[in-house]
């Protein structure tokens, strides 16, 4: 075990202690989060000495193929479609398949595309773009499929180095070893997940070409579902998440290391309230009960669920949503 004592966004020093249930898998461990004095952002206080344990080979973000989830004929048009609309076009076509397909996967795409187009590619599609923890490529082959000319992934647990179909390509190594410049980096949701949050912006930095931004998006304790759930939070995910940044927590980080935010979208979703009431009732998100798993044939209704996405939307409205994606510059 590796024990911190100073929070890895501010530096501030620990004050209350939270007690939080592994609720990925359902593993029978609990582990002990602090909360800054400072800037109320949390953070594992005792990591383990071997992750790799909580990352099994069906983790979510690794175990979807990207040729086979947008690959197969057809579904390429259509992705390939839908990633021009966002990222080049007026959107109009991405507006009308979100109206009419319904999967929570697909709503979960578009936002991600969406917090790119928010970033923006500086240079269209001849911008290089780098995306930190990876997984198994989705966002980078989408990336080829929309034309973007260099499209890159980096994560120390994809299965291995590979060259996607859409021209794509990922890479199994950390960000240190990562060489040449990029118009954007990108951590989508792995940014809480990195031993040294610190570290990682440096490195990032370091990626930068002149005028290049970097795009972190991930869980805020600064939220209603964190105030309202508290240890039930679904997105605490202990232990893969080692720092839950607040708002201002990520504000000081920046700071501290020549950077500033110059944007920030909340795009959450109602999978803080179905996964935190998950959570309450001893559901893990991997389990056959899972909204995740068995969307409809979980213990909530279709009413229910198209609740909680509207109360997330209008939080997101109001900059409460519990996820955000800042946009960083060099200062």
């Amino acid at each position: 075990m590796t024990t911190s004592w100073e929070c890895p966004a501010c530096g501030g020093a620990p004050t209350t202690d939270v007690v939080v249930r592994e609720m990925m898998f359902g593993r029978d461990e609990e582990f002990t989060y602090s909360e800054c004095v400072e800037c109320a952002s949390l953070w594992l206080r005792d990591v383990p000495d071997d992750l790799s344990a909580y990352y099994p080979t069906d983790y979510y973000s690794i175990d979807v193929d990207p040729e086979r989830a947008l690959g197969r004929p057809g579904v390429r048009q259509f992705a390939t479609l839908v990633s021009r609309s966002v990222l080049f076009g007026r959107r109009r076509l991405a507006g009308l398949a979100a109206r009419v397909v319904r999967m929570r996967q697909f709503h979960s795409f578009l936002i991600v595309l969406d917090s790119l187009a928010f970033a923006g590619l500086p240079r269209g599609r001849d911008s290089r773009v780098l995306d930190v923890g990876c997984g198994s490529g989705v966002l980078v082959y989408a990336l080829g499929l929309a034309g973007v000319r260099t499209s890159v992934g980096v994560d120390p647990f994809a299965p291995t180095d590979r060259d996607l179909d859409s021209g794509a390509r990922v890479v199994r190594r950390d960000l240190s070893e990562v060489e040449g410049t990029f118009d954007l980096v990108t951590f989508h949701h792995s940014f809480e997940h990195v031993p040294d949050p610190a570290e990682s912006l440096v490195q990032a930095k370091r990626l930068l070409a002149p005028g290049g931004r970097i795009l972190v998006r991930m869980p805020t304790v600064s939220s209603a579902a964190y105030d309202e759930y508290g240890t039930d939070w679904v997105q605490l995910d202990a232990p893969r998440h080692l720092t839950v940044f607040s708002r201002a927590g990520m504000d000081v980080l920046a700071g501290r290391h020549g950077l500033k935010i110059v944007g920030a979208l909340d795009d959450s979703t109602g999978f803080q309230f179905w996964g935190s009431e998950q959570v309450r009732r001893g559901i893990p998100l991997m389990d056959e009960r899972s909204v995740l798993r068995s969307p409809g044939g979980s213990t909530f209704s279709r009413a229910e669920l198209d609740a909680w996405a509207q109360r997330a939307a209008e939080l997101n409205r109001a900059g409460r949503g519990d996820q955000t994606a800042w946009l960083l510059e060099c200062l």
